[in-house]
């Protein structure tokens, strides 16, 4: 008998006598050994040779469902269909998420810069604004890493525009500064972007044509999801600052007209703070607890910071995860009291996190909790 053949005819009587035995634990050793899965975590020595073939398995007299399962492990989910278009969207914080069409194979965003009449709290005055697709914030761009994407810009204003795509690894003459990677898009003209988004994270978007137009509006958050998972979270928010002509705002509005955010006790609640300036550094305060940092500039930082304070600059983003241990309105500001507060109380840079009680009741303890 040749020595592969002791060898199969040997690893059937081991199987045989672990079968008669009973013994799961062996038999599921065994036959990882037979698979090529480690197994010293359990104090057994497997060959570090690459998986045996089907015929492999089958000569070993391995359960069919063993032979039958896929190289990668566990049946794959399946497939989702591949999605052509995207409506525009209410996050739920004051800003939208934007709409696109795939158009042979890019994600297309149609992206028109105006003039507007902006009121940023109730009663309040009105300013002259800029606005894209007639937001402010600018819509919310999000997509996938690896996706292919293009922007066609409408400048519909009456003085010339570009739009910069900030944190973005790109081609120079996609940057989107004007005398220098580009002209500058001129009033009733339309200038086309095209990249591949490769840069990760929380990250945004705006006028690069001078800081007034940044200040009155054009600006917005860009996302690009990793390919690997983005950071876990029950829900996501953004809050965008800005103290130009608008005044101090979050997300465009200033109290009492910013949007509250809703959540749960014990959710994992996900705040993207951006700093569009155009001018000030901001200290964002929350009530209630700590918030971890877990990512700056779109970079996830190898460990979390736990604080209740952060300094944002113009141009820089963080994203927190704050979860919640108690339920009421807790507010969420900058603590330069002169952006978020005056004689005759809140206004500015304030919001408030409407927090409800857990969804899920814990059960009660004897002794502890009852």
């Amino acid at each position: 008998m040749s020595s592969p053949e002791r060898s199969r005819a040997g690893l059937r009587e081991l199987l045989a006598t672990f079968h008669d035995r009973g013994s799961r634990v062996v038999r599921f050793v065994a036959i990882g050994a037979a698979l090529g899965i480690g197994a010293a975590g359990i104090g057994v020595a497997v060959p570090s040779s690459s998986a045996p073939s089907q015929v492999a398995v089958e000569e070993a007299g391995l359960p069919k469902a063993a032979s039958e399962l896929p190289a990668s492990g566990p049946a794959q989910a399946e497939a989702q269909p591949v999605r052509t278009s995207q409506a525009e969207q209410d996050l739920g914080d004051g800003t939208t998420l934007a709409a696109w069409e795939m158009k042979d194979g890019v994600k297309e965003f149609h992206l028109n810069v105006a003039p507007m009449q902006w009121q940023t709290k109730p009663g309040g005055r009105t300013f002259d604004a800029m606005a894209i697709n007639g937001h402010i914030p600018a819509p919310t761009i999000r997509v996938n890493e690896g996706d292919k994407v293009r922007f066609v810009v409408k400048n519909d204003m009456p003085q010339d525009t570009s739009i910069h795509w900030h944190g973005m690894v790109l081609p120079n003459d996609q940057d989107g500064v004007p005398g220098l990677t580009q002209a500058p898009i001129e009033p009733g003209q339309t200038y086309t972007y095209e990249w591949k988004a490769v840069s990760t994270g929380t990250h945004w978007y705006h006028s690069h044509m001078h800081g007034d137009q940044e200040g009155r509006g054009l600006y917005g958050s860009l996302e690009i999801v990793p390919a690997l998972g983005d950071i876990p979270a029950d829900r996501d928010y953004r809050i965008i600052i800005g103290d130009g002509p608008l005044g101090f705002v979050f997300n465009g509005k200033s109290f009492p007209g910013t949007t509250q955010l809703r959540g749960n006790v014990g959710e994992r609640i996900r705040i993207r703070l951006i700093g569009t300036g155009p001018e000030m550094i901001h200290s964002i305060h929350l009530h209630g607890g700590y918030f971890e940092v877990v990512a700056q500039d779109g970079h996830r930082k190898p460990i979390p910071e736990r604080m209740d304070t952060l300094n944002v600059g113009v141009g820089q983003t963080y994203d927190l995860i704050w979860v919640p241990v108690r339920p009421g309105k807790w507010m969420i500001h900058c603590h330069i009291f002169s952006h978020s507060e005056t004689p005759n109380g809140m206004e500015g840079m304030v919001t408030i996190a409407n927090i409800e009680p857990a969804t899920v009741k814990l059960p009660s303890i004897p002794g502890v909790t009852g």
